[in-house]
């Protein structure tokens, strides 16, 4: 950020560089010389939520009502997860875990195993409204829910079970 005096007035001019940021930390240039390998979009539409997976890996949720899985490293999508009717508006995941959870516009949240072939390996049916809120404990057993219809859920992940519900009395989850 440059300062500089105009007219008797302060102000402020981003200075912009010609330098690129990657994933790894390190900075590179744009241009041929510093060109980046480039990859397929993950989604096909604007992303609604991004967590972290691995250390090397990211979760995304997208408007194209899918999940992926990335490399923080090379932008590369790795895995894709479809089964929601509408967007995805939330993902997340315990570290270190092999579950994904997704929550969408469709009122679901569905889990999905990263070396799973095909399809969500629990389903979270429950909510009336769209699924605003998405926590799920250190160890992935369990995980919690907040929707538009004004409540919050506690599942436990290994059998879908609702453990508990609260209704909140205002629209705040």
């Amino acid at each position: 950020l440059l300062l500089s005096r105009a007219m008797g007035k302060l102000q402020s001019k981003i200075s912009f560089h010609t330098t690129k940021y990657r994933a790894d930390g390190s900075v590179g240039q744009t241009g041929p010389a510093g060109a980046s390998q480039q990859h397929s979009p993950a989604h096909t539409d604007a992303v609604t939520s991004v967590a972290a997976l691995q250390p090397d890996l990211c979760v995304s949720g997208g408007r194209d009502k899918s999940v992926a899985v990335s490399s923080w490293r090379s932008g590369a999508a790795l895995r894709r997860f479809t089964g929601h009717e509408r967007e995805v508006t939330k993902v997340t995941s315990a570290l270190d875990s092999n579950r994904v959870f997704s929550a969408s516009r469709d009122k679901t949240v569905m889990m999905w195993e990263l070396h799973r072939t095909s399809g969500p390996s629990q389903h979270f049916p429950g909510h009336d409204l769209v699924v605003t809120g998405l926590a799920v404990s250190p160890d992935a057993s369990q995980l919690c829910t907040g929707s538009r219809d004004n409540t919050v859920c506690k599942w436990d992940t290994e059998t879908g079970e609702c453990l508990g519900r609260a209704a909140i009395s205002r629209n705040l989850v």
